[in-house]
């Protein structure tokens, strides 16, 4: 059921709460994949905060505003149906998804099939709407930052900045500047006027510290004061200034080990340490893996314009991947088959060594063009250095690896970066 770009799902109940008829997409209504309703089943029974964030009185009120999961908003209301000249006696029930309707898919999904991904949801429906500092841990790639905003977008803050700073790739001389301004005539070559730092200019709203085990231990002390007590002092300034910012810090990292090594600040690490989220690697959710394999397909196929499905036994050995590279290695794989796959079902164009170790294969829906030379290449370079900046985690070692000028890598980078910021705001 469908008008314009509200849906509407309409469920009628028997006075035993079981689901007698249904009526409208429950995807376009819920977000969530398979549906969760089915006639014949108990409607109390189904795991209702799987799909909204709030809790759901089903016997407390006719009506309740309701947010999903994903964050679309859905009014719920029933109505008592008594006996008498009807036929029928229960209530009919109807849930009508009134967000925007959505025509692209966004390459960032937060998939919570699993238990441990459940759990989770849990933790941030407790602490998305209250300002209690946030410390996500998790493998590279599993999909921290993803997670930060998830959790920004679910608060009281949602309508102001959200601000992900990677501490690892501040060069160390400005590190602090740029976190935290600097006054008028600090720097020889500065700003006239001044510099405003990411904590100001992240005001109203949350800010992401990632790799925070990579900031230098005397910026910790200030950050120290930033945390406890809300307030900052621009490098060549005396006064302190308040702010209003939501902190979340992620790291790779054990922390506590850093501590008992003397490389991380423990006073530090309890302040930050007040709500814990640790992200399990993808090979101890494997649930997630299908949802997660068909969103990023969708989500490349659309890009890029393809039609490329994935075969059984691409799936199957999907699934028995340990993926040491989590989410990250699962999109950038699914990427490259489908700007390289284009041939009949069967054949591919991936690397010799994957096409016999796993058995990778993809069946077209229909013919398309090869990527020119030039995408090739350009997609190629950009999974290369994207690599191993991700092992070493700075861009000197990166270019010392890669053999190339420091400058060329912090360029390419924050390329990739502008070119990921402006498709994600295209596609949201």
């Amino acid at each position: 059921m469908r008008m314009n770009n509200i849906r509407q799902l309409l469920c009628m109940i028997d006075h035993k709460g079981i689901i007698q008829d249904i009526k409208g997409d429950q995807e376009e209504v819920f977000d969530v994949s398979p549906p969760m309703l089915s006639v014949g089943s108990s409607f109390y029974s189904v795991p209702w905060n799987s799909v909204f964030i709030e809790p759901f009185y089903l016997d407390h009120s006719k009506s309740q505003p309701l947010t999903t999961n994903t964050g679309k908003k859905v009014f719920f209301h029933y109505y008592p149906v008594k006996a008498g000249t009807s036929l029928f006696e229960g209530s009919v029930c109807t849930f009508t998804n009134t967000s925007p309707a959505v025509k692209w898919k966004t390459e960032s999904s937060l998939i919570l099939k699993s238990s441990s991904m459940q759990q989770i949801m849990t933790i941030i429906q407790n602490v998305s709407h209250v300002d209690s500092t946030i410390l996500i841990l998790g493998e590279s790639g599993v999909g921290k930052s993803v997670l930060a905003k998830f959790i920004h977008e679910r608060s009281k803050r949602n309508e102001g900045p959200f601000l992900s700073i990677n501490c690892g790739t501040l060069p160390e001389n400005l590190i602090e500047s740029e976190l935290f301004g600097y006054e008028a005539g600090t720097f020889t070559g500065g700003s006239n006027q001044g510099k405003k730092g990411l904590f100001e200019a992240a005001e109203k709203g949350s800010i992401l510290l990632d790799e925070i085990a990579e900031l230098p231990f005397f910026v910790q002390s200030k950050l120290l004061d930033v945390v406890q007590r809300n307030k900052i002092r621009k490098v060549g300034g005396v006064q302190e200034k308040d702010i209003d910012v939501r902190i979340m810090a992620a790291t790779n990292k054990d922390l506590s080990k850093l501590v008992a090594e003397g490389k991380f600040r423990e006073d530090l690490f309890y302040r930050l340490n007040v709500v814990p989220i640790n992200i399990p690697p993808l090979r101890e959710r494997k649930e997630d893996l299908p949802e997660l394999i068909d969103h990023y397909l969708a989500f490349f196929n659309q890009k890029y314009d393809r039609h490329v499905t994935l075969s059984e036994e691409m799936i199957h050995d999907f699934m028995n991947d340990d993926w040491p590279g989590n989410i990250r290695e699962l999109t950038n794989k699914i990427e490259r088959i489908v700007v390289t796959n284009n041939l009949p079902s069967g054949n591919h164009a991936l690397p010799s060594e994957e096409r016999n170790s796993p058995n990778l294969k993809a069946e077209r829906m229909d013919a398309a063009a090869f990527p020119s030379l030039k995408e090739a290449k350009a997609q190629t370079e950009k999974d290369l250095i994207l690599k191993v900046y991700d092992i070493y985690k700075n861009t000197y070692k990166t270019a010392k690896i890669l053999n190339v000028d420091q400058s060329t890598i912090s360029k390419k980078i924050k390329k990739y970066r502008d070119e990921d910021k402006k498709e994600k705001a295209a596609y949201e």
